[in-house]
């Protein structure tokens, strides 16, 4: 309960400390209310006097996060006549204050609301993170199971075999981690990125690619298609990056096709990597939305209903802490068992006159 009467969701709920008058709570929903409240959202940060001359004071904290607290009797606002019909036999607290007195109290509820919005955003990231976490760490052990199972049975691998199963685990791993890093940043925005050191791009990219080969048992390769010997100072999290968007590209794929990189120098600071696959069809009005924590494409929902939307949003991330500009296009290419497909496309700019210090 709010420390003073809240309006809400087209309601007054009532106020812990101060309370709101039993009239205010019983005609909040009448017409000449409903007005004075839908007219109080685009007012600017003040107090007003209601229809029924008690005061409304409207708190903005933010363009888009607005507080309206009401049915108070604030000294310059109250009309006394006007209120009379308002007034109550019953006793509640509900005194004549100051501004200065009502806007302490009322800074004071938006902090702990947001505050606890915060909170439970927070909650939410923990509970994703923890059914994630559980969900690969359940992976990784079926992984070893077959491994030592089979060792027990006398069954052998060939060593193409055990390093498929082992590349499998180490892929599993490094999504925990990367798991644990978003949370990282959710937890602690501030949080410090490290130290910061010299990379050559395509050698990572290189990297990511021998990682994930196999990955998820689809027959779909990734082709560095040129060289490149840029580099550019990274922190540790680069590398997730590089994994989150290929991985997306060989989640989304078909099988059997190809997931193409190309790397161009226009002059001797900047790089364009362009990183093209085939997979769920992104219209023009979702592209803008491509990055926003749980936004997930419809075709990329009619393709797989499990993601969460949090791997690009990660990845917009990790570029803002790069200098790293970020774009993604769609070309369509067809329909095939329901889904729409399309050549999805991720664009990397660097320039080494941004990059990290």
């Amino acid at each position: 309960m709010a420390l003073l009467p809240i309006y809400k969701d087209e309601m007054l709920f009532d106020g812990s400390f101060i309370h709101a008058l039993p009239f205010c709570l019983k005609n909040c929903k009448n017409d000449k209310c409903l007005a004075h409240y839908r007219n109080m959202i685009s007012k600017t940060t003040g107090f007003y006097t209601c229809p029924y001359g008690l005061s409304t004071f409207v708190y903005n904290v933010s363009c888009d996060t607005t507080f309206i607290f009401s049915g108070l009797r604030e000294r310059s606002t109250y009309r006394k006549k006007q209120a009379a019909i308002a007034q109550s036999d019953n006793r509640v607290f509900n005194p004549v204050l100051d501004a200065e007195e009502l806007v302490s109290l009322a800074k004071n509820e938006c902090e702990y609301q947001q505050e606890k919005f915060g909170l439970s955003q927070k909650m939410e990231e923990v509970n994703e993170l923890l059914h994630e976490a559980r969900k690969l760490n359940g992976q990784i052990k079926t992984e070893c199971d077959i491994i030592w199972e089979n060792s027990a049975s006398g069954t052998g691998y060939s060593v193409d075999e055990l390093l498929g199963i082992i590349r499998n685990i180490h892929i599993y791993s490094f999504i925990v981690y990367n798991r644990f890093q978003y949370f990282d940043t959710v937890l602690n925005p501030a949080l410090s990125v490290g130290a910061s050191y010299n990379a050559v791009i395509f050698k990572k990219l290189d990297k990511m690619r021998k990682l994930l080969k196999g990955y998820s048992r689809k027959n779909v390769w990734i082709s560095l298609d040129t060289q490149s010997t840029y580099n550019y100072r990274i922190h540790q999290s680069f590398e997730t990056l590089l994994f989150i968007i290929l991985e997306n590209a060989i989640k989304y794929s078909p099988d059997n096709k190809p997931i193409t990189v190309n790397f161009e120098e226009p002059d001797k600071d900047c790089l364009t990597v362009t990183i093209q696959s085939t997979g769920p069809y992104c219209r023009t009005d979702e592209l803008s939305k491509l990055g926003t924590k749980g936004f997930r494409g419809e075709s990329a929902q009619q393709f797989d209903s499990t993601g969460q939307g949090i791997g690009l949003h990660f990845a917009k991330r990790i570029c803002e802490q790069h200098n790293i500009s970020i774009e993604f296009s769609s070309k369509y290419l067809g329909k095939d068992h329901g889904v729409t497909y399309g050549t999805f496309t991720v664009k990397l700019y660097f320039d080494r006159n941004k990059q990290p210090k």
